[in-house]
């Protein structure tokens, strides 16, 4: 049974909604404000791929970027993290990032944080 992308007319909510391949369709409605002022949208699609495909994606030179590039890297270990299906949490984003100025000379917002003990705080100490 495939799943079809809506959006609600009367309240803005775009949802998701499985549809059944019957001659005589179901009653559709938002499920937020039961509205059936309802509007078929055009979704986007993913090809299921392996594991071993995503990893050799992911390893593959071409799609890491500069390795001497801080932001490059810090956006690489993102979309591993992503593509691994694997939530390392709104910390690891913030580390990353801060790591990535840091690195390029940014300097970070290191003010008031004095008492972490860590003398690091590079890429290299992911």
């Amino acid at each position: 049974m495939p799943l079809f992308e809506y959006r609600c007319e009367d309240c803005k909510r775009k949802f998701t909604l499985l549809v059944g391949m019957t001659a005589e369709g179901a009653s559709q409605a938002c499920p937020r404000c039961g509205s059936a002022r309802i509007r078929k949208l055009i979704s986007r699609f993913t090809v299921a791929r392996s594991e071993d495909d995503v990893l050799d994606s992911l390893s593959d030179p071409m799609n890491i970027g500069d390795p001497d590039d801080p932001k490059a890297m810090a956006d690489w270990m993102k979309r591993v993290s992503r593509e691994m299906g694997e939530d390392l949490g709104d910390d690891f984003d913030q580390l990353v990032e801060e790591a990535a100025a840091e690195e390029a000379g940014g300097g970070g917002d290191d003010a008031g944080d004095s008492g972490s003990g860590d003398a690091g705080g590079g890429l290299g100490d992911l």
